[in-house]
């Protein structure tokens, strides 16, 4: 697969030898992170068998350019026929069909009105969006209550709606909430391919709709969608349908015609306002990552500083809600470069095969893989790198910084936690989390909790277990930090993480650490370093940061602003206010081209219980709650 850019669209073409083409139609919002993972195994599948295929970005989503406003999923019928165009101008093939999960169903079905098509491949499409726009709100207000906002805590400015991190322009969205393919025009199409859902989907009678103004319909059935329809760590490769569709939209492809009329840029860029983006194999391929350095260029990479954005969870780079674009490119604007990147088996990366459940990924080998990253970035030249992550992303960034010593710097948010078993993937990390002691000591103060322990509906079993760990670990704490952590030999846990920490201290890490006030990572947090993080203090270079209004996966839109701003003022601070003496030197990789730096050896933080005399003893105060302005109104 190679990556082009045409008419401020990012995309994927998989190019192919025969006589026909595909587009791939994106869905709308949250179910476009969901289903990327389908989304290009099902084009590699097709492009195999002989016919070419594009899958792209629309404006102002993926890494496409922005937007000056909010996002209007009316305009995605066009820029599906742009794609059309493209797809034809670069391969020379003229027989197109369209394809699309959900509402990129959906939007295909509707461009297929606009222009001739070949086929239809429509995949458990949306057939009426009033109610796929109800489902919608319904999974954003559960979302808000779960991450504990409040009734008239939302601030979106008028005319838009937000959706899960995504906004949309709400006059569309009502426009768009009237559609019901069952009552549009016919489209200019031979066959469709439907898959159908469940016995009661609408889009039973949408094929029953095309049968009766002539249309071939042929029908499978999307037997595991309620596995595949979640986020991706937990999501699986719908392969029946992978299958069936591949087979289906290969049949009867012939040799080509004729010679693509022109060739492809072989190093893409996409340019917004305030920067150039390049898209990167790492690795051999192993890794994916998205350069994005300033637009003007200010200093020299070596007095740049980078921020590699890792994946959070199994999400690719783009980042749940579109937060890894957006905090690279307003980076960017500031002076700062960024590498949004996708680690082996995830996002874009050409070099390893697509897992069928992401989930089972290794953390271990995230970090591995972001490390390459790290080396491939200091072999063009900077110096001050920088490792953010969120949840999972938070742990990867953490081990990164353990295995490289070119890692200057760490900003961890809600990680999944800071020690984890060897071997423990994403989905067997999220089945070790904990109760949160503090939730459950003041769930013993409400009457009704313990109403619903006296009719079973709560089983005092786990918290006991939860309140013994944390109690199990403050006290190993108190004698650690009697002690200085010389009893024990490191062997817990706790020690572990205290240990490392104090390497990379050492060695001039700076660690910031962001969290959600609910969030379990604050009690993981306090059951290494005590109540409010207090032995952090010792560390001159570690703070931690409570923002009240953040969630877990960052999708709140002020949330965002702030973690952007504490990224900007961490950045500035750590690396443009003067030079450092204590900075450790950063390890030479050799240099390398867009398409793969070589890997260098570097040295390792691997030691943790090594040297522990060279621990810095000068304590700083230590911010432990970041308190915010009120909630300003957001501009689109």
């Amino acid at each position: 697969m190679k990556p082009v850019v045409f008419s401020g669209h990012f995309g994927w073409l998989h190019p192919a030898a025969g006589d026909r083409g595909v587009v791939i139609c994106n869905p709308m919002g949250h179910e476009a992170m969901w289903l990327h993972a389908a989304m290009r195994e099902l084009a590699e599948r097709i492009s195999a068998r002989g016919v070419s295929v594009l899958r792209f970005d629309y404006l102002g989503t993926g890494d496409s350019t922005d937007l000056a406003g909010a996002l209007r999923p009316d305009a995605w019928v066009d820029e599906v026929l742009e794609a059309v165009h493209y797809l034809k101008r670069v391969t020379g093939v003229e027989r197109i069909s369209l394809a699309g999960f959900r509402y990129g169903a959906t939007v295909a079905a509707l461009a297929s009105q606009l222009t001739e098509v070949d086929s239809l491949a429509l995949l458990a499409p949306v057939v009426s969006t009033r109610l796929f726009l109800r489902e919608m709100g319904v999974l954003h207000q559960a979302w808000r209550h779960t991450a504990g906002f409040g009734e008239g805590e939302a601030v979106t400015p008028p005319g838009a709606r937000d959706i899960l991190g995504h906004r949309f322009n709400a006059d569309v969205l009502d426009t768009l909430g009237t559609l019901d393919l069952r009552k549009e025009a016919t489209p200019h199409v031979k066959r469709v391919l439907l898959a159908h859902s469940g016995p009661r989907d609408p889009s039973y009678a949408l094929g029953a709709h095309y049968e009766a103004n002539g249309i071939e319909v042929a029908s499978i059935a999307f037997d595991n969608y309620a596995q595949v329809m979640q986020p991706p760590w937990m999501t699986e490769l719908p392969e029946s349908v992978l299958s069936a569709t591949t087979d289906w939209l290969s049949d009867g492809v012939m040799a080509p015609l004729r010679a693509p009329e022109v060739s492809i840029d072989s190093n893409p860029a996409i340019v917004t306002s305030g920067a150039i983006e390049y898209p990167s194999q790492i690795a051999q391929g192993r890794v994916f990552g998205m350069l994005c350095e300033p637009a003007v260029r200010r200093t020299s990479p070596e007095q740049t500083p980078i921020v590699l954005i890792a994946n959070t969870a199994a999400t690719h780079h783009v980042g749940d809600g579109r937060f890894g674009v957006e905090l690279g490119r307003q980076l960017a604007e500031q002076g700062f470069a960024s590498l949004r990147v996708d680690t082996a088996g995830l996002g874009d990366c050409a070099g390893a095969p697509q897992l069928c459940v992401p989930g089972h990924t290794v953390m271990e080998e995230m970090g591995a893989d972001l490390s390459k990253a790290v080396d491939w970035v200091a072999a063009r030249g900077y110096r001050n790198i920088v490792v953010f992550g969120i949840c999972a992303g938070a742990y990867s960034a953490l081990q990164a910084a353990q295995q490289n010593r070119n890692v200057r710097g760490v900003v961890l948010v809600n990680p999944v936690s800071l020690k984890l078993p060897e071997g423990c993937t994403m989905q067997a990390a999220a089945e070790l989390q904990t109760g949160s002691p503090r939730a459950h000591l003041r769930s013993m103060v409400r009457a009704n909790k313990w109403a619903q322990v006296l009719r079973g509906d709560v089983r005092l079993g786990p918290v006991i277990r939860t309140m013994w760990q944390h109690g199990v670990a403050q006290m190993q704490g108190m004698v650690g930090e009697w002690t200085d952590d010389a009893l024990g030999g490191g062997s817990t846990p706790s020690h572990q993480v205290r240990r490392l920490f104090k390497r990379l201290d050492a060695d001039g890490v700076h660690i910031r650490l962001l969290f959600s006030p609910r969030d379990h990572s604050l009690d993981e947090l306090y059951m290494h370093f005590g109540v409010n993080g207090r032995r952090l203090k010792r560390l001159s270079r570690a703070r931690t940061l409570i923002f009240p209004s953040m969630d877990h996966e960052v999708l709140d839109r002020v949330a965002r602003e702030q973690v952007v701003t504490m990224c900007q003022t961490f950045l500035r601070e750590a690396f443009l206010s003067g030079p450092s003496a204590d900075v450790r030197p950063p390890v030479t990789a050799s240099p390398g081209g867009l398409a793969g730096a070589s890997h260098a050896a570097h040295a390792s933080h691997s030691g943790i219980g090594a040297n522990k005399d060279s621990t810095v003893e000068r304590e700083t105060s230590m911010p432990v709650s970041v308190s915010m302005p009120t909630r300003a109104r957001n501009s689109i």
